[in-house]
């Protein structure tokens, strides 16, 4: 049985290969387009942005004494800062299938480790579950919220938002070309550098390499914020 795809291959690229993080930064958006060639149907594409690595722990409170702390938690290592994912006109069974599996491989199976104040087995799906709320809460994941643009079944482009807070590195944006099973039969990928300028880069050059000076040096600022402060309250009540 035919696919209707033919020997198809994309050709992608994207409007910005590299952002800076400035303090004026309130976002981005990016542009990605390209071409796909001998596809006979409609095409169904998958555009992905997969942020930087990061670690995160999530943690639920627990009664200790009487007392409610935050003591049971859930590390989740390596799973990306930022994720968003557009499609072309899928159908919400479709989308809620290729969502629930790409969460599971971008997030639940990054689920490590694990610690409970009793001995009973730790429902691992309740983390996950308030992991994606805290990050959807800062839209720092982001599931069909744009459709992909198809012109005579061969140009395609959509745009992708960046959020205001997002962390430095590569972001990866992978374009995927589905078969009529919807299972990946080609991808594209590009690379979108962000990185910090300015004061910003300095600050957070010191906080990784250099603890001490990093130190030394924010209290300084503060306190020579605190005197400029006090010193404007004094003129002004002149």
């Amino acid at each position: 049985m035919s696919s209707g795809i033919g020997f198809c291959s994309i050709v992608s690229n994207i409007d910005k290969k590299e952002i800076e993080l400035t303090t004026r930064f309130d976002g981005s958006k990016i542009l990605v387009f390209g071409a796909l060639t001998e596809t006979k149907n409609n095409p169904s594409l998958l555009i992905e942005l997969v942020g930087p690595k990061q670690d995160m722990t999530i943690r639920k409170k627990s009664k200790v004494w009487g007392i409610w702390v935050k003591k049971d938690y859930a590390k989740f290592e390596k799973i990306p800062s930022f994720y968003q994912i557009n499609s072309t006109n899928l159908n919400s069974d479709k989308r809620r299938e290729i969502s629930n599996r790409k969460l599971e491989q971008y997030f639940f199976s990054k689920l490590k480790n694990t610690e409970t104040t009793n001995k009973k087995k730790v429902d691992k799906k309740q983390y996950f579950n308030e992991l994606l709320r805290l990050k959807k809460n800062i839209n720092n994941i982001r599931l069909f919220e744009t459709e992909i643009s198809v012109l005579q079944k061969k140009l395609f482009f959509s745009t992708i938002e960046l959020p205001q807070k997002i962390f430095p590195g590569k972001y990866k944006v992978i374009i995927s070309l589905l078969n009529e099973n919807h299972e990946v039969i080609k991808s594209s990928e590009e690379i979108v550098k962000v990185s910090k300028t300015g004061i910003q880069k300095f600050l957070s050059f010191n906080a990784a390499n250099n603890s001490t000076f990093y130190g030394i040096f924010s209290v300084m600022l503060a306190l020579f914020l605190g005197f400029s402060a006090a010193q404007i309250f004094r003129l002004l009540k002149i």
